[in-house]
């Protein structure tokens, strides 16, 4: 896995914010200057989601960062009508711009920073790019976009919601009023977001470390509306430029065996960005929509690409793609 003798440690940071302080954990070598990676979880999730990613990818050399949005993980938690009516997506931007602040400043010297997006945290990484481009004044250019299993750009919400209710009730739910998204037992985790095959103790240490016990109805309900187009996507990054290729700038990973936002659902979402970069000024008559735009699929995994068995598959296929 490590290209160094000894596994990086993660540190557990804590960022101040005029909300409230919000967990970062990091993992870093000393002296490396590639590209900085900051990670964002998905809905019930947090920043522990991804250590597995964040060892990986500091041994490779580019130092990584996981951000628990607030309400999420051990960032400040907001009472019961502020998280449920009152949080909104711009909430969430101001969370995830003040990582990259910090990550900015940590390594002034590095290419700029690629996003890495999972499920509802995908989602809200191209709204934050769609809003940048219509305002046109983030202090903070991003290099490159990793969706993994990510909400589309439609917001898609009929759709995973409709994928949810045959996962954790294939009957239809006993009353109106059911719980949905229900992620208390080891066995619905795994229904939801891995495999038959994957160990018991990665259920229970997503249960005991990762799990985020509810989400706010506003934020939730966002993705019955459009996260934002392609084309200001694509404006917002800068792109990343590889040995071998041209400039890229986003890549979308499916899991073969995802239930809640399937391979369908991101080579859609693909098709998107592929037609977007057709329309870019300035595009070279050589270059090709699949350099700046890449599609893959994991192969055994699920949902949950970061943790389940085919998780260093997942990275590795992540770094190729930075490395170009």
């Amino acid at each position: 896995m490590s290209e160094t003798a000894a596994t990086p440690a993660v540190e557990t940071l804590s960022l101040t914010t005029p909300s409230g302080d919000l967990e970062l954990l990091a993992c870093i070598l000393p002296g490396i200057q590639k590209a900085p990676m900051l990670c964002l979880h998905g809905a019930f999730c947090s920043a522990e989601d991804y250590r597995n990613f964040l060892t990986f990818f500091a041994s490779h050399g580019y130092p990584t960062y996981s951000l628990s949005l607030r309400g999420h993980g051990k960032s400040w938690q907001m009472s019961w009508m502020t998280r449920t009516l009152l949080t909104s997506l711009d909430n969430y931007v101001e969370d995830i711009m003040a990582a990259a602040s910090f990550i900015k400043q940590r390594h002034p010297d590095a290419p700029p920073i690629v996003l890495v997006g999972h499920s509802f945290g995908g989602g809200l990484m191209q709204y934050l790019l769609g809003q940048q481009s219509q305002s046109n004044s983030s202090p903070i250019k991003f290099g490159g976009l990793v969706l993994l299993a990510a909400a589309p750009l439609s917001g898609g919400g009929k759709e995973i919601m409709a994928n949810w209710e045959r996962v954790e009730a294939p009957d239809g739910y006993k009353y109106p009023w059911s719980p949905r998204s229900q992620l208390d037992t080891p066995e619905q985790v795994r229904t939801a977001f891995f495999q038959p095959e994957t160990p018991e103790g990665t259920i229970t240490r997503w249960l005991t470390d990762c799990k985020t016990a509810s989400e706010g109805i506003r934020t939730g309900l966002s993705v019955f509306w459009p996260f934002g187009t392609a084309s200001d996507v694509l404006k917002s990054l800068v792109g990343i430029e590889g040995q071998s290729t041209q400039s890229r700038k986003v890549l979308l990973i499916s899991g073969s065996n995802d239930r809640l936002v399937t391979a369908s659902m991101v080579e859609e979402n693909a098709k998107a960005y592929h037609a977007a970069v057709e329309r870019l000024p300035g595009k070279s008559e050589t270059s090709h929509s699949s350099e700046v735009v890449t599609t893959i699929s994991i192969p055994g995994s699920a949902h949950h690409l970061m943790m389940d068995i085919a998780w260093e598959d997942c990275a590795l296929r992540i770094v190729d793609w930075i490395e170009g």
